[in-house]
């Protein structure tokens, strides 16, 4: 809005103001090329555009939320000030839990998929990184009026199923497992031909036994999920 008066009370007429974060922040919170866009039009140098322009800005600029604007080689840089971001606290602080709500995305239906950790097997680092970003996006998502639909992938059948499921028919509990069944299938022959049987009978599920170990340890491993995401505040619905 100050970059529009100031071009208003100096008869310069602009359809679009870029405003932009410069790469370094030595050149300001802000930077706009308006004065480049203009030069040419008023057969004006870029440089000494931008230095009137900047000029007019600064003495439009009343609430002082901006402590110093720069003319260089034709962009106008705006440096913010004390005041504005103690401002902007407080409006942060009054605002409470809906700061920053709004409904530009009402309407929109959106579904997130992330964490995605493999049952008989740790939740690790991976899985913890992929849930705090899900959840973010979530989070922001929604807050900005979109109707959000959480979603987490396991992957309950497979390889690294039956590599567990046959640990713990020969006595491992759940957490270790994975780790004992994968090593016993890269190391021994036998292992390695009793797990390609256990893992078809997973997918037929034919066989008593199987099923009874395959139901135990996927209970206790999405119990065991369950647990992270109440500590995470994560809530999936699919």
């Amino acid at each position: 809005n100050l970059i529009k008066d100031a071009l208003k009370n100096l008869d310069i007429e602009v359809t679009e103001i870029s405003l932009a974060h410069p790469a370094d922040m030595k050149m300001g919170d802000y930077s706009s090329n308006v004065a480049m866009i203009c030069a040419k039009a008023l057969k004006k140098s870029p440089r000494d555009l931008a230095a009137q322009i900047a000029a007019e800005i600064l003495r439009l600029n009343t609430d002082k939320n901006i402590e110093k604007i720069e003319a260089s080689a034709g962009f106008i840089n705006f440096y913010l000030s004390r005041k504005f971001f103690a401002d902007s606290i407080e409006d942060i602080l009054n605002q409470g839990e809906n700061v920053g709500k709004n409904d530009v995305l009402s309407g929109k239906k959106i579904m997130i998929e992330y964490t995605d950790p493999n049952p008989f097997k740790l939740f690790h680092i991976g899985h913890f990184n992929s849930n705090t970003i899900g959840e973010s996006i979530s989070r922001i998502i929604e807050w900005n009026g979109a109707e959000i639909k959480r979603a987490c992938y396991q992957g309950d059948v497979g390889m690294h199923v039956a590599k567990a499921v046959w640990a713990m028919k020969n006595g491992a509990n759940t957490k270790e497992a994975y780790a004992i069944g994968s090593r016993a299938f890269d190391e021994n022959k036998v292992a390695k031909k009793e797990i390609d049987e256990i893992n078809k009978k997973i997918y037929e599920r034919s066989d008593e036994k199987i099923n009874e170990i395959y139901d135990r340890g996927f209970r206790e491993t999405m119990e065991a999920f369950e647990d992270i995401y109440k500590i995470l505040g994560t809530k999936f619905d699919f």
